[in-house]
Order: structure tokens, then C-alpha cells, then sequence
């Protein structure tokens, strides 16, 4: 196959180093409702008030379809609380 990408045998990402392990899962057990998001890509962090950790993940919707999109997702540690900013999420487009 020349040209094209297939992400359904794709198992997600395995390893990202552990201050950005501990704000996936963080993230995972935050409770999210509606949407489910797999790690791709961690993209690396970004020190504001506290760590800005950003990855690329792939979102599958609780809709009739099972929607996919590919989403960056940014988790903020701030004195060792995790929470998500006020648009965490953003549809990258292509």
C-alpha cells in the first residue's frame, strides 16, 4: 500500500516519558463523558503556569456513528493537580 496511512491496527502510543504518563492518566480517570481518546502522539510540554502537557490523540464520539476525529489535547499540572484548560481540545483538520 503506497500513499495511505491505516490507524485501525494502530495500538496507540506505547511509551512517553513519565511527568507526561502520569497527566494521560490523569486525564483518563477525569471522568470524560461523551468522547473516548486514545494517545497517538506526545507532542511535549510547555512550562506557563505549571506544565502544559500536549498530545495528539484520536477521539471516537458516543454518537450513532462512532465518530473519529484527530484531536491535540492539553492537560495542565499545576503544584501536582491535573486539569484540563478552558478548550482543551482542538479538531486538526486536513
Amino acid at each position: 500500500m503506497f500513499g495511505q496511512i491505516k490507524f485501525e491496527n494502530f495500538e496507540g502510543l506505547t511509551s512517553m516519558p513519565q511527568e507526561a504518563a502520569s497527566a494521560w492518566a490523569a486525564f483518563e480517570n477525569a471522568g470524560i463523558v461523551g468522547a473516548a481518546y486514545k494517545p497517538l502522539l506526545y507532542v511535549g510540554q510547555q512550562e506557563v503556569k505549571g506544565t502544559n502537557y500536549v498530545f495528539i490523540a484520536e477521539q471516537t464520539l458516543m454518537d450513532a456513528q462512532q465518530s473519529k476525529n484527530l484531536v491535540t489535547l492539553k492537560i495542565n499540572e499545576f503544584e501536582g493537580e491535573y486539569s484540563l484548560p478552558m478548550s482543551p481540545f482542538k479538531k486538526i483538520e486536513f
